[in-house]
């Protein structure tokens, strides 16, 4: 009698336990290598260069980010006391076709978010909203 007592409450303590308590959690893990605040610029500009790219080029090309050649803030009075302010970030980029002809082209973009220079507000909350890139020149190269 004994036994099964103890097999009944054995049985009712673990039928009554949450299988996803014992389910272990994923960590995110380090990934070696050399990494650049280039690299993060470009995995921003990634999405916008590839449709500037195809608009210049009508087609799908492989696209990448060789360097930032040149940063500046830019600055433009816009009234009296008040000024509006953006990046322009100068990029080298490769430019290549899935059959082997590439190309070295130069981008001029406009980087520009309600709190960049000027006069603008300084960010209260921690989300960056209304970020956008323009392009402003393009020069293919050979």
């Amino acid at each position: 009698m004994k036994k099964l007592l103890v097999l009944l409450m054995g049985f009712m303590i673990f039928s009554n336990g949450h299988y996803t308590y014992a389910k272990t959690k994923t960590k995110a893990e380090r990934v070696d290598g050399y990494f650049t605040t280039e690299d993060i610029l470009f995995s921003i500009f990634e999405p916008k260069l590839n449709k500037i790219v195809h608009d210049q080029y009508g087609k799908e090309m492989i696209v990448n980010p060789m360097k930032v050649e040149d940063v500046a803030i830019m600055q433009k009075q816009t009234g009296k006391d008040s000024y509006n302010g953006w990046y322009e970030v100068k990029l080298s980029i490769l430019v290549g076709e899935p059959d082997g002809d590439t190309f070295t082209d130069t981008v001029i973009l406009e980087v520009d978010a309600p709190n960049i220079g000027g006069t603008a507000p300084r960010l209260k909350s921690e989300k960056v909203n209304g970020l956008e890139i323009k392009l402003v020149k393009y020069f293919k190269g050979s």
